[in-house]
């Protein structure tokens, strides 16, 4: 028997009625959008011109240049290097290349250049000063850090301690180790301008030696007094002590000899003695 039951009718899905859109109201809004759009891009473009125009102006010409840290050179003479020139405009400098060019010179060791807005231009430059001069074939001159600088011209001062003992192709070879050995050549001539009865003065050459061994040679005389490589302010505290006694007698000393601990080893042409 078959049960036949009433078929039920699909529901009907509930239809939204569409909502007709409203043009009006969209192409008001979308056309507010673009005209603060084009306001902002016209601002933007009203701002960067009045910004150029400011850049460009008189406002930012260049009046005054200031030098600080020369010692070598006039401020003129700096100004004159790095090719600044009145009136230019200060943001037309590329103030790095300047700054390279100023260093290109033999004398000058580093040199920063910046703005000082409106109209001027700072130039800090720092100097190379020398300490000793160094024999390479050629004379060269050598400041406190060891950094070898510059040839010597005619007209250049040779009123500074010789040191040799250093080669040309073994500072390329080796240009660190060959720097510090400088290095400590300046830390010597440093200790020695600060001495009043052995100094600078009495120094004529230093000789670099095996592992950095400095040997002094007097003037008078050209007298050996080896130091080493290092302790030395305690070793010229103890030939200072002595040195009045040995300087009527530097024509008949072979060297001095700094190196042994708590002692000055002096040997004359005819024998050694030692005094503490």
């Amino acid at each position: 028997m078959i049960d036949r039951k009433p078929r039920r009718k699909p529901a009907k899905a509930n239809k939204r009625k569409r909502q007709p859109v409203d043009w009006k109201s969209h192409t008001a809004r979308v056309l507010r959008a673009l005209m603060l759009a084009g306001c902002g891009i016209m601002l933007v473009a009203a701002l960067v011109l009045l910004v150029e125009a400011l850049v460009n102006s008189d406002h930012f010409a260049v009046k005054q240049v200031e030098v600080n840290g020369n010692r070598r050179f006039s401020a003129a003479q700096v100004v004159a290097l790095s090719d600044i020139r009145q009136g230019v405009g200060t943001f037309d400098l590329d103030l790095d290349i300047i700054g390279q060019k100023l260093a290109e010179n033999d004398w000058i060791k580093s040199a920063q250049v910046w703005r000082k807005l409106p109209q001027t231009i700072v130039i800090d430059i720092v100097e190379h000063q020398p300490l000793f001069i160094l024999n390479l074939d050629y004379l060269y001159y050598v400041d406190g850090d060891g950094d070898i600088f510059r040839v010597l011209r005619t007209g250049d001062k040779l009123d500074l301690p010789l040191v040799s003992g250093l080669s040309r192709k073994e500072i390329l070879a080796e240009p660190q180790r060959c720097r510090q050995r400088l290095q400590t050549v300046a830390e010597l001539l440093e200790e020695l301008k600060r001495r009043r009865v052995f100094g600078l003065g009495q120094v004529a050459q230093v000789v670099i030696g095996d592992e950095g061994r400095l040997t002094m040679y007097t003037d008078p005389y050209g007298v050996a007094v080896l130091i080493g490589r290092d302790n030395f302010a305690a070793r010229l505290d103890r030939l200072e002590r002595i040195y009045p006694q040995l300087q009527g007698d530097l024509n008949r000393l072979s060297y001095i000899d700094l190196t042994v601990a708590d002692k000055v080893i002096v040997k004359s042409v005819s024998k050694a003695r030692k005094k503490g």
